[in-house]
């Protein structure tokens, strides 16, 4: 036995006496906040508020805007464009420099940046470099990392900081944007184009919040009417974050968690959407998803004997057909003007004009070959069966913006508003049908279908906010929370700075390894 004693450890009553006490030990109150928004939309109210509601936890905040590394590390100097405004040609700039760096080393490079940033800080305790993770202490500080532009970065934040990370989605209606882009001295056309290019650029290191936002795990729909309610949405987030009141889901919460539960049900090859349907009061009156229907009625399932879903036969029928389509257009040209005869020896320039009528027209938007059923059509049937009536003036959450076929059931199922989280650039709701739908929040037109973003807690982390982890009463039955002060209370969700320090190192070393330092 006397050859398992061992020296004591003098940092024992630092770490604590026992097991329990030392994993706690390692715990870290730091939090890592993203913000993901549309340009043009106000996420700087919702910075503000963010940074005066933690200081009531007795929290520091850091703001990491990831342009600065971007003018850091370029050796480009920004010159106005020829013709445009001055504020144009500044945001471009940083829009192509940091698509150079994200090309050049990795489209996560300002997040290796930022973590490299956060790496640093951690390193040095009292003025002190510290290398040993058992020194490492916790810290009540946040940082919120101003803004998150592309997928990739997104999924290394998620990657290094686990659940200790929350991304904020910030939207602004379109009007909205424009106006208060307007405001900053940039023109119409110019605003357009910013938009778009902020929205989604068709490369890995190009901008693409359009597909970035959907991942966040709570949404700021930052209308004008919404702007003074801000506070009071901070706050409830920070009490779910923190574990530090009762908090239970808002309507429109319930309601966007049934239609993604929902979405879960769909084998469709191309999407999983859910769509759920509430009367004016918020009940739940029916769910739907996309699926093939089947003989009898409803779409097949996991329980069905004969299972003739898209999957079972290996294709979509829908890409099968718009490829029929591209192929049957270039037929009907070569026959009129012998396109084969001059492309007789060049097979691959004909294999591309083909790709070009597939994928690069309209052919590739059409969705009408569906064998689906979509889920807003399913929701809408399983609703006038069950509970037609109280479809009227009822409102329909979907996990996607509808197609513009869904639309007119929509509108002539009395549905009145429309809550979505995921665009559909397909969809030509609006333009169709201009007459009966709006996107237009402040619009004062009550014979019009509003469709709007959704705002709220994400469905995704629905269960981890609302589900009960701790005792909510004393034993005397007491609810005693209320009286407990806001700077005692920790992150429900903790990782171990031990494991936080090696993890963030991997961005350390990725740098290294991209040579980014070489010649600096």
């Amino acid at each position: 036995m006397n050859n398992l004693r061992v020296e004591k450890n003098t940092d024992f009553e630092i770490l604590g006496k026992t097991t329990k006490d030392k994993v706690q030990n390692t715990e870290t109150e730091e939090l890592i906040f993203g913000i993901c928004s549309t340009i043009g939309s106000s996420k700087e109210i919702v910075i503000d508020s963010l940074k005066r509601r933690l200081k009531e936890y007795n929290y520091d905040v850091e703001i990491i805007k990831l342009s600065e590394f971007i003018l850091e590390n370029t050796k480009d100097e920004l010159k106005n464009i020829d013709g445009k405004t001055a504020m144009y040609s500044e945001i471009q700039f940083k829009i192509q420099q940091g698509n150079k760096l994200r090309k050049n080393f990795s489209p996560s490079i300002l997040a290796d940046l930022a973590i490299e940033k956060i790496h640093g800080e951690r390193l040095t305790i009292d003025g002190e470099l510290v290398t040993d993770p058992l020194r490492f202490k916790t810290r009540r500080i946040c940082y919120i990392i101003d803004s998150i532009k592309n997928k990739e970065e997104l999924y290394l934040f998620r990657s290094i900081y686990k659940d200790l990370f929350y991304m904020f989605g910030i939207f602004s209606p379109l009007q909205e944007r424009n106006e208060y882009l307007l405001r900053k001295d940039l023109s119409q056309a110019e605003i357009d184009e910013l938009i778009s290019t902020d929205s989604f650029e068709n490369n890995t290191e190009g901008q693409n919040v359009r597909n970035t936002f959907i991942h966040a795990d709570f949404f700021f729909r930052m209308s004008n009417k919404l702007k003074a309610e801000i506070d009071k949405k901070t706050e409830r987030y920070l009490h779910l974050i923190f574990n530090s009141s009762i908090i239970t889901p808002l309507k429109q919460e319930r309601a966007m968690y049934d239609a993604q539960s929902a979405a879960g049900n769909s084998a469709c090859l191309s999407r999983q959407v859910g769509a759920a349907i509430v009367d004016t009061e918020g009940n739940l009156i029916s769910k739907g998803w996309n699926d093939v229907p089947k003989y009898g009625g409803n779409l097949y399932d996991e329980n069905d004997v004969e299972d003739n879903r898209c999957f079972v036969k290996g294709y979509c029928s829908n890409d099968s057909e718009k490829t029929k389509m591209a192929d049957s257009i270039f037929e009907i040209f070569d026959k009129n003007i012998a396109i084969s005869d001059f492309l007789e020896k060049n097979q691959e320039l004909k294999r591309e004009l083909k790709n070009i009528l597939r994928n690069s027209s309209r052919v590739k938007d059409l969705i009408e070959f569906s064998r689906s059923v979509h889920a807003e059509m399913h929701a809408i049937i399983n609703g006038s069966q069950l509970a037609g009536s109280k479809m009227k003036n009822g409102k329909l959450y979907c996990t996607t913006y509808p197609c513009h076929n869904c639309a007119r059931h929509i509108i002539v199922a009395g549905i009145t508003e429309i809550y979505y989280i995921e665009p559909y650039i397909k969809s030509l709701c609006t333009s169709l049908h201009e007459d009966a739908i709006t996107e237009d929040e402040n619009s004062e037109n009550s014979k019009k279908v509003k469709i709007l973003m959704y705002d709220g807690v994400a469905p995704r982390r629905y269960l981890e906010f609302f589900t009960k982890t701790i005792e909510r009463k004393n034993k005397l039955g007491q609810y005693e929370y209320n009286k407990i002060e806001l700077t005692r209370f920790k992150p429900k969700t903790k990782l171990s700075l031990q494991a936080l320090g090696t993890l963030e190192q991997q961005s350390v070393h990725s740098l290294n390894q991209m040579g980014f330092y070489d010649g600096k």
